[in-house]
């Protein structure tokens, strides 16, 4: 990594840190140690509580935890993630043709798990970042796509210099955090002013989706989502974080039972009904939402 490239400061003291060796990075200020484990810099406080807390979660919920992410042709909702990719592939293009760029500078998949976007998300960036709490997943996302540069972090505690990020995609992360607006203002810092928040969760808080919570209550004890939202209560927290709000997207819809919904809409025809459907019946009920929001430009 070129040092002009380098985004890494040190929790304690927030000095820069420098890759010194193959098994740590140093802080340059109080000289304290990150350790590297299979290749992965520990960018934590505690590695080795923080090592504890995961491994307790992994067997309270392995299905969240340890079970491989599948890929968009291997989902049962392979048809509804390539629209989804298709349309983010858009927002990113759209993006830099607004700035007359062929490619962004810094771009950071935060929350970037067994790292299934990133090879699609490195067409748009010259240097391509990303982060995830769990080692298990960053470890997958290395074999996967090893140009990234990748590291484990918590986005509540974030190593991060400010204004660094042109560009931070925050995809189906965020339900996941209890402080949501420390996790929106921890963005907000890194981001350059003028910079793009591409923000992807669930519909969750939609009454359609309520309903598939009625319907099925045994789900609401092994889901690891903590807030279910609506556009409207999404876009209340990004404002109040300092964002302003360019646009937010609907898209996915289905019946309102998760099983039946992986097991019919595996077939093209079948999701591309129920969308062609949706949109006109309920437009506001789909299963995601992307919200588009940019930190202001600096006067």
């Amino acid at each position: 990594m070129h040092k002009e490239n380098n985004p890494f400061i040190c929790l304690d003291c927030g000095a820069s840190l420098n890759s010194t060796s193959s098994d740590f990075w140093e802080c340059s200020g109080c000289s304290k140690r990150y350790p590297i484990v299979q290749g992965i810099p520990l960018f934590v406080r505690d590695p080795n509580s923080h090592k504890a807390e995961i491994e307790t979660a992994q067997r309270t919920n392995p299905g969240w935890y340890l079970e491989k992410q599948p890929a968009e042709e291997c989902s049962p909702w392979r048809h509804h993630l390539k629209k989804r990719r298709l349309y983010l592939e858009k927002v990113f293009q759209s993006h830099l043709n607004s700035g007359g760029l062929e490619q962004t500078g810094n771009l950071l998949d935060l929350g970037c798990g067994d790292g299934n976007n990133l090879k699609f998300l490195n067409r748009f960036a010259q240097h391509l970042y990303g982060s995830d709490y769990n080692i298990t997943r960053l470890v997958r996302a290395a074999v996967l796509f090893p140009e990234a540069e990748l590291f484990l972090a918590n986005i509540l505690d974030y190593p991060l210099k400010p204004k660094f990020f042109d560009i931070v995609f925050f995809n189906h992360v965020i339900e996941h955090i209890k402080n949501d607006d420390l996790a929106l203002s921890t963005i907000f810092r890194i981001l350059k002013p003028g910079g793009l928040l591409i923000l992807g969760t669930p519909n969750e808080g939609a009454w359609w989706w309520q309903l598939a919570y009625r319907l099925q209550p045994d789900t609401l004890t092994t889901t690891d989502h903590v807030h279910f939202y609506t556009a409207k209560t999404l876009a209340e927290r990004v404002e109040n974080a300092g964002y302003k709000i360019n646009d937010i997207h609907y898209m996915g819809w289905g019946p309102p039972n998760w099983k039946l919904d992986a097991k019919i809409r595996k077939y093209k025809w079948i999701d591309d009904w129920f969308e062609r459907i949706g949109k006109v019946l309920i437009p506001h009920q789909a299963s995601s939402l992307y919200l588009l929001a940019k930190k202001p430009e600096e006067n």
